[in-house]
């Protein structure tokens, strides 16, 4: 069960939680914008999403993180939050417009990790009411 903050932290304070995780050379010299990325393309909101921190994706989201960044394994924010079968997450990533389809490395896209029956009808639910806005 991932871990919920025990405060309310500000954006400031989550990109600063973020910023030695991405730039271990410039640890403690200064935060970071959100949609940095590090050498591999990993941003704020990857890193958050691995540490499946809700409150930080959500306000990440909020602040304008590009939610269809592809990172390490040119994965986005969705596939690491649908391998890990973080439900919260995945909706929160879906409700703000994340594409489903982007490939990764292997050629998997986030609804290929979806292995349980909530996570695939998360997919479904979203893929529907996408198709009937269009």
């Amino acid at each position: 069960m991932p871990k919920k903050p025990k405060t309310r932290r500000t954006l400031e304070e989550i990109l600063h939680s973020v910023s030695d995780s991405l730039y271990p050379e410039k640890m403690g010299k200064g935060g970071i914008e959100i949609n940095d990325a590090d050498c591999l393309g990993d941003t704020p909101l990857h890193v958050m999403t691995w540490r499946e921190d809700i409150y930080a994706v959500k306000l990440l989201i909020e602040h304008g993180a590009n939610i269809n960044a592809t990172g390490d394994m040119t994965e986005t924010p969705l596939h690491i939050a649908t391998r890990r079968g973080n439900l919260e997450i995945v909706e929160a990533l879906l409700a703000a417009g994340a594409r489903t389809d982007i490939m990764s490395e292997f050629g998997q896209t986030p609804k290929d990790y979806a292995k349980t029956r909530q996570l695939r009808a998360l997919f479904k639910k979203y893929e529907t009411e996408k198709n009937k806005r269009q």
